[in-house]
């Protein structure tokens, strides 16, 4: 096993773990995860008023369709994407599914040779990096007990899978390389709006062809057939479009397109002059990006057509402006960008670190100008970007998750006597903060959220145990480049589209938690995160920085009223997964006043139409639900080890 890799073992019958790993989108708020909700899955609790909201709520004996919590965020600086938070209860039904059907899962995602990343078993170890490992010192204990070991170290999916987990390893692959060799045509395909566009019932036409199911119609106990009514009872019935964001949705357009590809490949080999897989060419898919290689320009337009035609028999559609033809050398602006950028990170790096251990660690040298370390290493990407006729976006995730990995091996401290040249460390932490703050308010984005807010955590709480002397001029920089980063020009990212949740702020807005009270964030900054049409995650993130803080008292107001209008009708809590995730936080977080969440419970059971509980019941149930989190942990949870799991879990 490499060292840069650690393994972990799987118990295979543990099914919750699907509720963590499959059914929630990746782009959450750093506090929101399903840990909760599976803890509490397998109590013994036997509170009435527990059992009651199980029963309507998070397993009920019969589930209609169930209305997802749709929220939008920014996909780049001109467009947002739509993800989608799935009812609790239907996230139990897609679980109940993989414990059925996972072998079947598998199976129809084995027909495609073209795939690059598929399932094709169920997991029984997962890898996690070292960089992780090494600095487990960082996190804190409260929830790395044994006892809740396995919430704290998930497996990154339910299943193994083939291939690549991220598109730009298979650019850096061997097996890229050796297209390279043999084919010297690339055509690159995007399906537009794929995920918005698929056609639930083209499940079942994929698992028995169209015809077969067409011509069965009254028969609803196939595989594709209860996996379509699963989707689309996630979805409040809806047939066309599939829930975005989850992992079961990827696997579900995956049995899709598997069938393409099958087609695909067949019918180039029935034609009068056969086209043949891997001798005239060959086909690499990820998700919806199809890759076409081939010797001479005709057939690859053949084979285009024939790729375009099967998909619109499964109404998806080639996107024709991000049709992309390369010749012999296949190399990308993106990817020359990225390469040269690579290329400035290690220089700028070597200025200042020298590599330890195998490149396992780094310790840094003198830097006698550090401002002009930084103007000179962000003049270079700068060059880059220009020479390339690109902007920012290509690369600013790119280099803050590079300095995040240089943290990392930076604060991988392996002595308890201490550190030599303590303002050395002091100094290389502050340029590499400041260039990933640079980056980040030039180009944010939620994956690179979690990069920075891992560095933000990582550094100060390193500089407070091994340099107590510099902790405090460290975060106070911090706090300073995040106030920057929080009322400058990102602040008018903020879209007025209702359900738009800027998660590249509150995200480091969550991480500034870590600074300490002396360095607690204006309520102004607050307050502009909020609106009239704030949703669940921009509500429960606000509320968990400001807490009970006096300072907040005023923002703390407008949290109140904006969940008093949301709550004020329970009586589609079973079926609406916003009311649903919102009622049982509130429920279970320390920082809402007892009446206010004794009238929620007396407010569900009345539209619900039971009888509601008496006073002294409510009380012992609410007592009880301050030490039951669902969705989010109030009072233990570690930032670092939420992070951590998303990095597991990073999206594709």
């Amino acid at each position: 096993m490499s060292k840069k890799f650690a393994v972990e073992k799987i118990r295979k019958d543990n099914f919750l773990r699907i509720l963590s790993t499959e059914t929630l989108p990746y782009e959450t708020p750093i506090i929101h995860s399903n840990d909760g909700l599976v803890k509490n899955l397998k109590s013994d609790n036997n509170n009435e008023i527990y059992k009651f909201i199980c029963s309507t709520i998070i397993k009920p004996q019969k589930l209609g369709p169930t209305t997802p919590y749709k929220y939008k965020i920014r996909k780049s600086t001109t467009e947002l994407r739509t993800l989608a938070l799935v009812h609790p209860a239907s996230q139990i039904r897609f679980m109940d599914f993989y414990e059925k059907y996972a072998h079947l899962m598998c199976y129809y995602c084995s027909f495609s040779s073209f795939s690059i990343r598929a399932p094709y078993k169920i997991a029984s170890t997962f890898y996690y990096k070292n960089l992780w490992q090494n600095i487990s010192e960082f996190k804190r204990g409260a929830v790395t007990t044994i006892k809740n070991d396995e919430l704290s170290r998930h497996s990154s999916s339910y299943f193994a899978y083939k291939g690549h987990d991220r598109l730009f390893k298979f650019y850096n692959s061997r097996d890229f390389l050796n297209i390279e060799k043999d084919f010297g045509i690339f055509l690159s395909l995007d399906v537009s709006k794929c995920f918005d566009s698929i056609y639930t019932h083209s499940i079942a036409w994929a698992t028995k062809t169209k015809p077969h199911t067409k011509e069965n119609l009254k028969i609803t106990t196939t595989f594709g057939q209860i996996f379509d009514g699963l989707m689309q009872q996630s979805n409040h019935n809806e047939t066309n479009g599939i829930v975005i964001g989850p992992e079961i949705s990827r696997i579900f357009a995956e049995i899709i397109f598997q069938r393409i590809d099958w087609t695909v490949e067949h019918r180039l080999l029935e034609m009068p002059n056969p086209i043949i897989n891997n001798k005239n060419y060959t086909i690499r898919r990820y998700v919806d990006d199809i890759f076409i290689f081939a010797k001479n320009k005709a057939d690859i337009n053949v084979i285009a057509e024939i790729y375009t035609e099967e998909l619109a028999r499964f109404n998806l559609y080639v996107n024709r402006n991000k049709v992309v033809e390369y010749a012999r050398p296949f190399f990308s602006t993106k990817s020359r960008v990225i390469t040269e950028s690579n290329s400035a990170i290690n220089a700028f790096s070597d200025n200042f670190l020298e590599s330890r251990e195998n490149n396992e660690r780094l310790s840094p040298k003198q830097i006698y100008n550090p401002q002009k370390l930084t103007k000179s290493f962000i003049d270079d990407i700068k060059t880059i970007c220009s020479s390339n006729g690109v902007d920012y976006d290509q690369v600013s995730s790119y280099i803050i998750s590079a300095i995040t990995n240089r943290i990392k091996k930076l604060i991988n401290i392996t002595t308890n006597s201490g550190i030599d040249h303590p303002a050395h460390y002091s100094n290389a932490l502050d340029v590499l903060i400041e260039v990933q703050f640079f980056f980040y308010t030039t180009a944010p984005s939620v994956s690179a959220s979690y990069k920075l807010a891992t560095s933000m955590i990582l550094v100060s709480r390193f500089t407070k145990k091994y340099l107590p002397i510099h902790n405090p001029t460290i975060n106070q920089r911090i706090f300073e480049l995040t106030s920057q980063l929080l009322t400058g020009d990102l602040i008018y990212y903020k879209s007025t589209t209702r359900n738009f949740v800027y998660l590249e702020a509150l995200n480091i807005v969550l991480a500034s938690s870590e600074l300490g009270d002396e360095c607690r964030l204006p309520s102004a900054i607050l307050n502009a995160l909020l609106s009239d049409h704030s949703s669940y995650y921009d509500l429960m993130s606000c509320l968990y920085y400001i807490k009970n803080e006096t300072t907040y008292a005023d923002t703390k107001i407008v949290i109140e009223r904006r969940l008093d209008y949301l709550l004020r009708d329970l009586s589609q809590i079973p079926t609406d997964a916003e009311k649903a995730c919102i009622l049982l936080d509130s429920l279970s977080c320390p920082y809402l006043d007892m009446p206010r969440k004794k009238k929620f419970v007396q407010r569900l059971y009345r539209d619900l139409g039971q009888k509601v509980p008496t006073d002294e019941q409510i009380g012992g149930f609410l007592k009880k639900a301050l030490t039951m989190p669902w969705f989010i942990n109030w009072t233990e949870i570690d930032l670092l080890n939420m992070l951590e799991k998303k990095e597991l879990k990073e999206v594709y």
